[in-house]
């Protein structure tokens, strides 16, 4: 006997590729997911957020976060849970909500008042078209489709408030608040609670997911007139590798993986970087913490734009979003936990190391300094080219005489 059909706001759209509606997934593994990570920061450094919503179609399951660092050194954590279906419409979890006001340009992000003292209201307007980062990638391992995923990545221009720790921020667009976006949809573990698959023979070799030691360099930054895309991987041997979202090596890409796109309505087309180079990096007190650094990026007509890092922000560590085993049942994202909304809040001060608000450590993983962070990028040939954007930098094994936590 057929599956029940169930018919969704999206069947109005004339979008259908096969016969079913869009409740049902053609892809049956409990890991397939479809989600949102959104990425908001202020010049000063004051606010470094990232908010995220996901659903998990084959497990019934969608949950969202807010992970919140604040310029004293402050995290701020809140993670909500439902059963996805029968309101699989209703972008809403907990307190949290998103509204797609016009796919690709205007969406609303909310996080209403709740025990763990971080809310928000942002609208957010695409500053420039999204840029089809990674294009199906797919993932074999001992013969079996381990794991699939497609990702656009885009910048946004900010408007609205967010609350935390007593403090209001409000904010307008041309204020110089710049958001990042990466919507991915794909195979992947988070759907099991990142648990391996109990019933699998043992993989005689595996490889770190974050590649051989060096640094992964990815980041989003919105200029004045047009918004970055920049992605590779550095070696201590300065070996340099486009790199993509999930850490997969781009080796077709050459040495970078970048996008330059500019303002809905320009005219003008986008392009890429040919080359780079990286020197200058200095460390935070000699943790594994970027704090600043030098980029020289060759351009398709063999000119360099040169600039200068600078961390303007405390990190924000991905695990009080429930990556890595986290939440307080330690089994990680996409997991059936009822309807629930629980959160702490962590002490970040330090360059690597987060306690709790009793001192005691609270130990991330992998590698104890996975964060985020947003960063200042000055052109050092033109003083008013200034862009802001979110930054991961993170090192697997020992880089530039930095060991990994």
């Amino acid at each position: 006997m057929p599956a029940p059909r169930v018919l969704t706001e999206l069947d109005e759209w004339p979008r259908h590729q096969t016969i079913d509606t869009f409740d049902m997934i053609a892809n049956p593994s409990p890991g397939w997911s479809d989600g949102y990570w959104h990425c908001v920061g202020d010049p000063d450094g004051e606010v470094n957020l990232i908010t995220a919503l996901r659903l998990y179609h084959n497990t019934n399951v969608i949950d969202a976060y807010a992970i919140l660092s604040t310029g004293e050194g402050r995290q701020y954590n809140v993670r909500a849970t439902r059963r996805l279906r029968p309101n699989i419409d209703e972008l809403r979890v907990g307190p949290f909500s998103q509204e797609i006001i016009r796919g690709l340009r205007t969406l609303r992000l909310g996080l209403d008042e709740n025990p763990h003292d971080v809310s928000f209201d942002i609208l957010w307007e695409s500053s420039a078209p999204p840029y089809d980062e990674c294009p199906g990638v797919r993932t074999w391992v001992d013969g079996r489709l381990a794991g699939e995923r497609s990702n656009l990545v885009q910048l946004g221009d900010l408007s609205g408030w967010i609350r935390v720790g007593g403090k209001e921020y409000r904010f307008e667009a041309g204020d110089g608040w710049v958001g990042a976006k990466d919507h991915s949809w794909g195979q992947a573990n988070t759907g099991e609670g990142e648990q391996p698959n109990r019933h699998a023979a043992p993989v005689e070799r595996r490889r770190s997911p974050w590649g051989s030691p060096g640094a992964r360099w990815w980041s989003l930054v919105g200029f004045p007139d047009r918004s970055l895309y920049l992605s590779f991987r550095h070696r201590d041997d300065g070996t340099l590798t486009a790199a993509g979202t999930g850490g997969a090596e781009l080796t077709e890409l050459g040495r970078v993986h970048s996008r330059i796109d500019y303002p809905y309505g320009s005219g003008r087309e986008g392009w890429a970087y040919a080359d780079l180079a990286v020197s200058d990096i200095e460390f935070e007190d000699g943790f594994p913490r970027l704090k600043s650094a030098r980029l020289d990026l060759t351009r398709p007509d063999g000119g360099l734009d040169r600039f200068l890092l600078e961390t303007v922000s405390k990190p924000v560590y991905m695990q009080g979003g429930g990556y890595w085993g986290g939440w307080d049942d330690g089994l990680g994202r996409g997991v059936y936990r009822g309807d629930l909304v629980e959160g702490e809040v962590w002490d970040v001060s330090h360059p690597v190391i987060v306690r709790d608000l009793n001192g005691a450590e609270v130990r991330q993983r992998p590698g104890g300094h996975y964060a985020e962070l947003y960063t200042r990028y000055a052109n050092l040939d033109d003083p008013d080219d200034v862009g802001l954007g979110l930054q991961e930098c993170v090192f697997i094994g020992e880089y530039q005489g930095i060991k990994a936590m």
